[in-house]
């Protein structure tokens, strides 16, 4: 698992900073497309539930430092984030986003004031991962490069070891979920997409374009071609394929990284692409 840093965090908050004007960049057919993927009606909608998060983060952060037990919380998701919509529904656009604003703010100093010690708790560590990172990841406009890097050596890197920890059941109950039968099929789609991703920024590069691909006939013939491989051979070439996309997402120039094509398969494939299988 990789570390969590200070300046992690800060470049996430950083990049929710540029949030507004970087959708305000996007067509108005992808803007609405984009919300309808995501589930919100409106782009305030979705910031609201992201601001709310860190509000309440900053409280459970504030009780740890303090070693403080804090009030007992239990959460119904779908609930807090109707609840932080409703909060917002008749404020001005304006007003709004000067309490957005204000919000991240307080997140950037509640982190730039964090001890080494005091980022190592868990539950600091947890409560930042989730309302500041793992909310960027999965609501990302864009793959920006430490973002992707750090999901590669965090969200899918202990992947195969989360689901084994899980009991029976609950594997059984994810991989129906999922549309797999074995845990190694699933892998097997996602190595061949990462492939795929690997071959197509290759190839961005030498001005080779790639052929798009038939979804469901990529992942049957995926999971046909990894069938002759033996389950430890699988979870090899998964290990393999991913440490190979982290070598050439690091090292590649600006020029190519921030090309539309790249920057639309790294954002579905590292990060949407986890979020459709989460663990």
């Amino acid at each position: 698992m990789a570390e969590y840093t200070k300046e992690l965090f800060l470049q996430a908050l950083n990049e929710w900073g540029g949030y507004q004007a970087a959708f305000a960049r996007l067509s108005v057919a992808e803007q609405a497309a984009f919300l309808k993927e995501q589930g919100y009606a409106s782009l305030r909608d979705l910031l609201a539930h992201v601001a709310a998060w860190w509000e309440e983060a900053q409280g459970v952060i504030d009780d740890a430092v303090a070693q403080r037990a804090g009030p007992e919380r239990h959460y119904n998701f779908d609930e807090f984030n109707a609840a932080a919509v409703s909060r917002f529904k008749d404020t001005p656009e304006a007003s709004f986003m000067d309490w957005y604003e204000s919000r991240r703010q307080q997140m950037i100093r509640v982190v730039s004031a964090l001890s080494d010690e005091q980022m190592m708790m868990k539950r600091v560590s947890g409560w930042l991962d989730g309302a500041i990172l793992e909310h960027l990841k999965e609501h990302s406009l864009d793959a920006p490069r430490f973002l992707t890097i750090d999901a590669l050596h965090r969200e899918w890197a202990d992947y195969a070891d989360r689901f084994r920890a899980l009991p029976a059941e609950k594997q059984a109950a994810f991989l129906k979920k999922q549309g797999y039968t074995r845990f190694r099929d699933l892998a097997a789609h996602i190595i061949a997409w990462w492939e795929q991703g690997i071959s197509m920024i290759e190839s961005s590069s030498s001005g080779v374009p790639c052929e798009d691909e038939d979804v469901d006939a990529f992942n049957a013939k995926a999971v046909a071609r990894f069938n002759r491989l033996e389950e430890s051979e699988v979870f090899t070439e998964y290990e393999k394929t991913r440490l190979t996309l982290i070598g050439l997402i690091d090292g590649l120039p600006d020029e190519i990284y921030t090309r539309p094509n790249v920057q639309t398969w790294l954002r579905a494939d590292v990060l949407e692409h986890y979020f459709e299988h989460p663990l």
